[in-house]
């Protein structure tokens, strides 16, 4: 790294070239770029980064739901980054190349709100997800107007549906109309619970799989 003057065409700013630019409490520096073309990664970073690559690629498309899910991170990290921290070290199966997200280990969001029961999924005409539940006893951890986000994974289409305060604990069932092009898939099924203010959830509980009709 280099100290410099301002010459004729003033200072440099941003990349030129094999140069960087840049200034520090006033004073103007220039430096090589770094050539990561020559770095050599071991098998553990390797294997490390893909690893964050998968569960980054699978999980970016919820971010709005992530948001709402792992709100309670968001003094120590975003939401985002713990939801990726999680699923790297607890919703990763196989070994190296072959690295799959455990469907059934998926966590969408964090809180201390109470689930439910759920006593029915399956499937009516025309892709629709038919789901029922019981719920606990009245508490401030289990409000009848609680609202149930439901969260539709499809691995065959690589696709998420999800299904936004669809319900309250209250009504005890839903019909969700999925894709009609879903029909036949096998698709993975999670529900959590936000309370009337937004700012508590449940834990998201994973109610199985279940082949579209």
């Amino acid at each position: 790294m280099a100290r410099y003057k301002n010459g004729i065409n003033g200072p440099v700013s941003g990349k030129v070239g094999t140069i960087v630019g840049a200034s520090w409490r006033g004073i103007d520096y220039v430096r090589n770029v770094a050539d990561t073309s020559k770095v050599k990664w071991s098998e553990a970073q390797l294997n490390q980064r893909a690893i964050f690559a998968l569960v980054m690629n699978w999980i970016k498309p919820l971010l709005p739901v992530i948001n709402m899910g792992y709100q309670s991170f968001k003094s120590r990290k975003t939401p985002l980054n713990a939801a990726v921290g999680y699923h790297i070290r607890h919703a990763v199966s196989g070994a190296a190349p072959d690295y799959e997200i455990d469907f059934e280990k998926a966590i969408f969001s964090v809180g201390d709100l109470l689930i439910s029961w759920v006593r029915q999924l399956s499937t009516l005409d025309a892709a629709i997800l038919h789901i029922c539940w019981d719920n606990s006893t009245e508490s401030i951890y289990s409000s009848g107007i609680d609202s149930a986000t439901f969260i539709i994974y499809n691995p065959l289409r690589q696709l998420f549906v999800s299904f936004v305060n669809e319900a309250t604990r209250l009504e005890r069932e839903v019909r969700l109309q999925l894709p009609l092009h879903f029909k036949g898939d096998r698709v993975h099924v999670y529900v959590f619970y936000t309370n009337s203010t937004g700012d508590r959830v449940s834990t998201s509980q994973y109610i199985g799989p279940v082949i579209i009709g």
